[in-house]
């Protein structure tokens, strides 16, 4: 025992101990070294603005710059081009790691279809807004006579009739047939035939 603890303070030891010490940290520094290198430690990109720009765009676009993309979600919006980036995360400018992931959202080539409110017996008025809260579009609005001023008689797309429930793209266009009364106008009865008036030969 006396001879270990004399060898642990011998030059020999000591001169050992130092140079095993000193190789451990060097070869740790490599280390550090290397795997700051494949991790890019410490680098940082710019995140480039990729709003407007079209899927078929993307992949040209990001070379160089030291990001990548990702499509998480499409979105309907009639005033965009479809097809197109117009939200990202993180936003433009920022500063990342490289090779960050940019989550990219995009405008839909199709739009969704809902189903047809019912606007008729609506005031024009109502029909209107309920046209624009669903996400379509005003077509022609055309008057005719009627038991009431301003109602909808008839709502129609592509010139025929469409019941409500019926499936339709967002963005279409809806036309509207709206009563106008006029004064002593009544709906005529179905079972109120006019009476014919008898010919003068039969008398």
């Amino acid at each position: 025992m006396k001879d270990f603890l004399a060898f642990l303070k011998s030059k020999q030891f000591l001169k050992h101990f130092l140079i095993a010490s000193l190789s451990l940290l060097f070869v740790l520094w490599i280390l550090f070294k290397l795997l700051s290198v494949y991790t890019h430690h410490g680098e940082r990109a710019e995140v480039p603005d990729f709003k407007g720009k079209k899927i078929s765009q993307l992949d040209q676009f990001i070379q160089g710059k030291n990001v990548r993309y990702l499509i998480i979600d499409s979105i309907y919006d009639p005033k965009q081009t479809p097809g197109t980036v117009i939200k990202q995360d993180p936003e433009p400018k920022s500063e990342v790691k490289h090779n960050r992931m940019i989550y990219l959202y995009v405008t839909s080539t199709q739009a969704p279809q809902v189903a047809m409110p019912k606007l008729v017996d609506k005031s024009t008025r109502q029909a209107l807004f309920m046209i624009e809260s669903y996400g379509f579009k005003k077509g022609s609005v055309t008057e005719i006579a009627a038991d009431c001023k301003g109602c909808v008689i008839k709502q129609l797309y592509k010139g025929k009739e469409i019941k409500p429930g019926d499936p339709i793209k967002k963005g279409s266009k809806i036309d509207l047939v709206i009563g106008r009364k006029e004064e002593g106008y009544t709906l005529p009865d179905d079972n109120d035939a006019p009476e014919t008036e008898n010919d003068p030969a039969e008398d």
